[in-house]
């Protein structure tokens, strides 16, 4: 993944922000219309770190399955736009096109880490509007953005995702 790096702040937490801006000039929107989040709880407790180094390689193999079975099922194309690293969570954002079964990464996934809490959801959006807000702020480069500034840009799509 190409990416623009960014460390922020989210509802008091830090954050490690990585976002591919390789469709910022002509996001495939009419291919492309569904965002897929997918969500890592980590196992141990990180400590003042995004993750514990001890569980890291662990970490790196689930996101080698995720992205192998979301090339699988995501019918030839999935577009992996966006990593989110909070202390505990690793988040990541898929844009998919119609067709896809996404759905099916989840099961496929929980069954190869069992010890792991994963998650799952999907919307429709069919502008890239999530992905637009992200890059703007990402372009801003601006690392001393207000709080409530970066918890409008990445806040809409975590209260789509984290729902209970």
């Amino acid at each position: 993944m190409a990416s623009r790096t960014a460390l922020l702040t989210i509802d008091g937490k830090p954050t490690h922000s990585m976002l591919d801006d390789r469709f910022a000039a002509n996001p495939p929107v009419d291919r492309l219309p569904h965002l897929a989040w997918f969500g890592v709880y980590f196992a141990t407790d990180p400590g003042d770190r995004f993750w514990n180094p001890e569980e890291g390689p662990q970490l790196d193999a689930i996101e080698n399955e995720l992205l192998r079975l979301c090339g699988i099922h995501s019918n030839g194309w999935a577009a992996y736009v966006q990593r989110l690293d909070t202390r505990g969570l690793r988040e990541y954002y898929f844009y998919f096109g119609e067709g896809a079964a996404m759905e099916k990464v989840l099961p496929q996934l929980k069954s190869a880490y069992p010890n792991y809490r994963l998650e799952f959801d999907r919307i429709d959006d069919l502008q890239w509007a999530q992905y637009r807000k992200w890059l703007r702020w990402v372009s801003d480069n601006d690392q001393s953005l207000p709080r409530s500034r970066i918890i409008a840009l990445i806040t809409d799509v975590r209260e789509w995702f984290l729902r209970s």
